[in-house]
């Protein structure tokens, strides 16, 4: 029952806010966010590892995803960014909650020409069909190879806000421990409690997915007369 007399929600101009207080606000309400952990490669061969949560499904036929990028103060591409532009290449990571540690320390502002991988002594193992190295201790993840780029807002210095990657998936590994079939072949849903998948909150927040509900899908069945 709603309650009959609501206190009024306080009514927020997102064209008056502070950039500061817009990112806030939407860190905090679009939530849980899925974390892409993103391996990179620049031109040259210099690897990159790092987290992004503002990352979705957008298309299964075929399979796409998009994660956006923001731009350094500087006006600099980050390292993740420049890399994919160079190259179109990157894999996705899936993060458990074993990784949730090491996957939060690569989401820190190391100097460009370091590797995340090194300073954080992560293991890697070669990707089947593009060239930068996936998790070794990822339970699943995807190849991806850069559909379009689209540069979004703008900064004092000219440069975007941030960089919109529309990726398509084109080859994907997962645990045989997540994996089920029915008699047909045809693949079952995955255990969310076997997943352990994180997820990213507001501030310095995550979720998990071990804990979890379901409902059935309704069908829409029209009144008899």
């Amino acid at each position: 029952m709603s309650d009959p007399s609501p206190v009024p929600p306080e009514e927020l101009s997102l064209a008056g806010v502070s950039a500061r207080d817009g990112y806030r606000l939407m860190t905090d309400l679009i939530a849980p966010r899925p974390i892409a952990w993103v391996s990179s490669l620049s031109a040259q061969g210099r690897s990159n590892l790092a987290p992004f949560s503002y990352y979705q499904a957008v298309c299964s036929s075929p399979p796409m995803v998009v994660i956006s990028v923001g731009w350094l103060s500087d006006g600099r591409p980050k390292d993740t960014l420049a890399n994919v532009l160079e190259t179109g290449e990157l894999t996705i990571n899936h993060v458990s909650e074993p990784l949730a540690e090491v996957m939060n320390a690569t989401s820190a502002a190391y100097p460009r020409g370091i590797s995340e991988w090194q300073a954080c002594k992560i293991a890697a193992v070669p990707a089947r069909v593009v060239a930068p190295a996936r998790v070794a201790g990822a339970l699943a993840g995807f190849e991806c190879r850069l559909n379009h780029a689209i540069p979004l807002g703008h900064t004092a210095k000219g440069t975007p806000s941030s960089t919109l990657l529309i990726l398509e998936l084109i080859h994907a590994w997962v645990a045989p421990s997540l994996l089920q079939r029915d008699d047909r072949g045809n693949l079952l849903p995955i255990d969310p409690a076997k997943l352990t998948a994180v997820a990213r909150m507001g501030g310095n927040a995550y979720a998990h997915s071990r804990d979890t509900f379901e409902l059935p899908r309704p069908v829409y069945t029209p009144d008899k007369p």
